[in-house]
């Protein structure tokens, strides 16, 4: 019998937070806890301790980028931006290679707005 990717990314989830001493999973911009909630992106991001450290890196980019975007009255337009951004990620799924492209083209593009404009 094949298991479900939620039903196996649940069962991951809860063996290592188990195994964390109940330290609480998260990537940084949203919580892990709550799998059943989460897209098949957000669950893989949960599970790959990589795509962890590219989504807290790019949350504080992204961090960046508002607080630079105040300046120019700027701030819809890159939260609209990051918006589109997280539609595109999560279009891929669980595919790792997908998903590690979005966050180095995204990153890329808030590093360049930070330190540009």
């Amino acid at each position: 019998m094949i298991m479900p990717l939620k039903s196996i990314v649940a069962a991951t989830i809860l063996a290592a937070s188990i195994s964390a001493s109940a330290a609480p999973l998260s990537a940084a911009s949203f919580s892990c806890m709550n799998y059943e909630d989460l897209n098949d992106a957000e669950l893989t991001i949960c599970t790959d301790h990589r795509l962890g450290a590219l989504d807290e890196r790019l949350d504080s980019w992204y961090r960046r980028a508002l607080v630079r975007a105040g300046y120019f009255q700027q701030t819809s337009e890159v939260r609209q931006r990051q918006l589109n951004w997280l539609a595109d990620r999560n279009s891929c799924g669980d595919n790792t290679r997908c998903l590690k492209q979005a966050y180095y083209t995204r990153i890329g593009e808030l590093k360049r707005y930070v330190e540009h404009v």
